[in-house]
């Protein structure tokens, strides 16, 4: 029974300069052709079964990887068997890769990197082989994966792209542990995760996996008509969001190269409709009236308070969680929306109203205190119904009503644009457009 090998001496990569007929994969001469378009010189002998990665480079740094199968000869069983792992070198660091399986020292092969069989015919000795072998593949693929994907490995992140080997071939597996490793560093909130997650729960509602090779856009056009069809999305515009959601985490995985497609390049994305919800005034007053009166209890005021000041300022929830006294300066408040998508501006500035300042129950520290966004939602609405108002209401309507108050009071379209942090006049001119209907009902409000 021939024996079996570990790793090898390692290789390194260069571009190669040859004809594409020629960059077939096979060893000759030195040189494995790379599918890829690399040639990869040996820098020793290589070993049957395996080999490892010495040297490529990351922003023109040479990065150093090697694997090589070790035993542990300092501790020894009372049977005379003794660990077998892989020791890694990731730019000069050492780590080791346990294998949890023992084999006899004596029967281990250490210039060779390699077990013997303890007889002619040796069973365990055949699924150790292969265990060692699948093992050391898997970390040479991390090693490729990071070449091709010009990311530098430390220790750490060598063990964790060797403990996700799924989210590598999966894009169900590899959004969630880019969404919960993007949360947990604090690069997105917890409502872009909450939100983020209930749409990876939708696409694995209707996919459980799905390999990278098979999300095509020919997946994307048969989700859609999955999503415009299911019985618990009420609107397009939820489609959309799923969908937009899914886009995001589409360009992260192939920003780390595991798509080589991308399969929303020509994809339709659904319609969506610019529906405006507001508070006309009569709605706006009695909310108002409600959070000055006995009636109101504490867990309500809160949730009340926070969107009257909304109503006042049209600040976002995320920015009103966000915002404290350090961005207030003579009763003007100056902030970074934490939302800034391309039609936004990089900063806003907004002149708080008499009743605006009356609403911030402290001079330091968080301007409004809140609580979670889906809670609140779910208090403005009891708080609707109780007063007989549209129990559709949602903590967004206050920039809404900010908005349309605003110019139903004589402002100046520009200066709206302005306070909502619009970089175009276009994006404000949503708020001009509103229902004839609703026109007609509230001109009869005004204290002529």
């Amino acid at each position: 029974m021939p024996p079996c090998h570990g790793g090898g001496r390692g290789f390194e990569s260069r571009p190669d300069r040859k004809s594409p007929e020629k960059r077939s994969q096979h060893i000759a001469g030195g040189v494995f052709r790379f599918q890829q378009g690399f040639n990869i010189t040996l820098l020793g002998k290589i070993k049957p079964g395996c080999f490892n990665l010495a040297s490529t480079f990351y922003r023109g740094q040479p990065m150093k990887y090697s694997y090589k199968l070790r035993i542990n000869k300092q501790r020894i069983r009372k049977n005379g068997t003794a660990a077998l792992h892989y020791q890694v070198i990731v730019n000069s660091e050492k780590t080791t890769v346990p294998l949890d399986i023992h084999w006899p020292a004596g029967l281990f092969d250490a210039d060779a990197e390699r077990i013997t069989p303890r007889e002619r015919v040796d069973q365990l000795h055949e699924d150790y082989c292969r265990i060692i072998e699948r093992k050391g593949s898997e970390i040479n693929e991390v090693f490729i994966w990071a070449r091709l994907a010009k990311v530098e490995l430390t220790v750490l992140s060598f063990h964790q792209e060797l403990a996700n080997k799924a989210s590598r071939q999966d894009f169900v597996s590899y959004w969630h542990r880019e969404m919960e490793d993007r949360f947990q560093k604090g690069k997105i909130r917890r409502a872009t995760y909450v939100s983020n997650k209930g749409s990876l729960e939708t696409l694995k509602s209707y996919r459980a996996k799905l390999p990278f090779n098979e999300f095509t856009q020919e997946f994307l056009d048969d989700y859609k008509a999955w999503l415009l069809r299911h019985d618990d999305i009420k609107s397009v515009n939820t489609v959309w969001k799923k969908l937009k959601e899914l886009r995001t985490y589409c360009l992260l995985a192939k920003k780390a190269k595991f798509l080589i497609q991308y399969p929303f390049e020509g994809f339709q994305m659904p319609t969506t409709t610019s529906r405006i919800d507001y508070l006309n005034e009569e709605e706006f007053t009695a909310l108002h009236t409600h959070y000055k009166s006995d009636a109101c209890a504490d867990d309500q005021r809160l949730t009340l308070r926070a969107f009257l000041f909304a109503c006042y300022t049209g600040l976002r929830i995320s920015d009103l969680q966000a915002v404290t006294w350090r961005e207030m300066k003579r009763n003007v408040l100056t902030f970074r929306p934490i939302k800034r998508p391309r039609e936004m501006v990089d900063h806003v500035q907004i002149p708080l109203h008499v009743e605006a300042l009356k609403l911030i129950p402290t001079k330091k520290g968080e301007l409004i205190p809140t609580v979670v966004e889906q809670s609140m939602n779910r208090t403005i609405k009891t708080i609707a119904r109780e007063l007989g108002l549209d129990p559709n209401i949602s903590f967004h309507w206050a920039r809404h009503t900010f908005a349309t108050r605003f110019l139903r009071w004589g402002g100046a379209l520009e200066v709206l644009q302005q306070l909502l942090g619009h970089k175009k006049i276009e994006t404000t001119m949503i708020y001009v457009h509103v229902d004839e209907a609703r026109k007609r009902k509230e001109i009869d409000l005004m204290p002529f």
